[in-house]
């Protein structure tokens, strides 16, 4: 096992660690039980720290294990699609309809894409290979381009026309159905 120095700020100290590498069962989102092998080092009081030098190792191993569980694009694919459509992350967000602050933290893996969003790179995707560009603005669903795309990438059963945006309420994607369960008078 191979041994290193190093200081741990927590506890304000210097010493030698071993590297310890464990398989663990581990939850992303609803995916409970995902296998993934994570790196620690152990110090001589046998307690296990995360990586000093890489502290988002084992969360960057469990977003893999998720994204591969679920069939989602990754980080490295969803950047380089970006990258030849000649976009930057304002603009490539702007036409999916996402925040471009949503996009930069999924391209730098520090967030695993909700399943609306994986679904939009995929037709992104998918559109960029059969045409050489994307639709004007493809959160405008314009012509019902992304509609044709997601058809063959999501099962009608599957898709759920409503986001849960509080604990207490389950709202549709309706605008006055949506007010009056808020008690807004419509």
């Amino acid at each position: 096992m191979a041994q290193r120095k190093f200081y741990n700020p927590e506890l304000d100290t210097t010493e030698r660690y071993t590297e310890v590498w464990k398989i663990e069962l581990v939850q992303v989102r609803d995916e409970s039980n995902l296998m993934v092998r994570n790196h620690y080092w152990k110090d001589s009081d046998g307690e296990l720290w995360v990586d000093f030098n890489n502290p988002m190792e084992n969360v960057t191993r469990s977003f893999a294990a998720y994204r591969s569980k679920k069939g989602y694009m990754t980080p490295e694919d969803i950047r380089k699609l970006r990258h030849n459509l000649g976009l930057t992350v304002r603009q490539f967000a702007k036409r999916l309809g996402i925040a471009p602050s949503s996009l930069t933290q999924i391209e730098n893996n520090l967030r695993v894409q909700v399943k609306y969003q994986d679904n939009l790179f995929k037709a992104a995707k998918t559109f960029y290979e059969e045409n050489g560009h994307l639709p004007g603005n493809c959160s405008s669903n314009e012509d019902g381009v992304i509609d044709k795309q997601l058809s063959g990438l999501l099962d009608k059963s599957e898709y759920q026309p409503s986001i849960n945006y509080a604990e207490d309420h389950l709202y549709t994607n309706n605008i006055y159905t949506d007010l009056e369960v808020m008690g807004v008078a419509v």
